[in-house]
């Protein structure tokens, strides 16, 4: 025999189903989103590719610096060694000094830059690494505790699909029409328990003849205010 108080069992059950389905939902979402690795290995990579970028240029700079200071020893060799007697070769050669000058000091300036470049990549790279360990360390745990829970919530699913599925076998057309219906007009929540002689749907005291009727276990009372089935507590 139906009792009104097996819509109310559903309620519960349909609530448990609802429950299952939004953790999964938020639990799949989670396994998908891994911007926030994805971030931390992108910005790591860029610091490494950077710092490739500056070892040669570095390599270079630091070559060609040592080949301007070759030439200017040379310079001072031939001026000191008393070979040059021309005072025209000689301010030839004071104007290339002076040019090879300017050139060292430009050449050292830029292996300067390059140097105080290359530290600070290195020291945002070795922070980077350190953050992408740490997010990576999260996520990997994270990962175990979603999957597990993933796998628990699909094991647990059908299990409660084929429960209902069985649970409204029993039920009179009329009466699970009636409970789908106010369902959907209240957001899922289609029965309501009576305490003290009020709905604990919509918290208003419920008429003498509601109270009445609703004593009845094989009657579908509805709220005369929410229109939400009630069920004696």
């Amino acid at each position: 025999m139906f009792s009104v108080r097996q819509l109310y069992d559903l309620q519960l059950l349909d609530w448990d189903i609802q429950s299952h389905e939004q953790d999964l939902a938020e639990t799949n979402s989670k396994l998908a989103d891994d911007s926030a690795r994805v971030a931390a290995k992108k910005r790591l990579d860029g610091l490494e590719a950077r710092l490739g970028e500056l070892g040669p240029a570095r390599r270079t700079a630091e070559a060609a610096v040592q080949q301007t200071e070759q030439k200017l020893a040379a310079i001072d060799n031939r001026v000191y060694s008393g070979m040059i007697t021309s005072a025209r070769e000689l301010a030839a050669i004071e104007d290339e000094k002076t040019a090879l000058q300017q050139q060292h000091s430009d050449q050292e300036d830029e292996l300067l830059t390059l140097m105080v470049d290359t530290d600070e990549t290195q020291d945002n790279k070795d922070k980077a690494q350190t953050s992408f360990d740490s997010i990576n360390s999260r996520r990997q745990a994270e990962l175990t505790e979603l999957q597990s829970s993933h796998k628990t919530l699909t094991d647990e699913l059908p299990g409660l699909y084929e429960r209902r599925e069985d649970v409204v076998d029993d039920y009179p057309p009329v009466a699970l029409a009636t409970y789908s219906m106010i369902a959907k007009q209240r957001g899922g929540q289609a029965v309501a328990l009576v305490e003290r002689d009020t709905c604990q749907g919509c918290r208003i005291a419920l008429a003498r003849t509601e109270l009445q009727a609703v004593r009845d276990p094989e009657k579908i009372v509805q709220c005369g205010s929410c229109s939400r089935i009630l069920v004696l507590a």
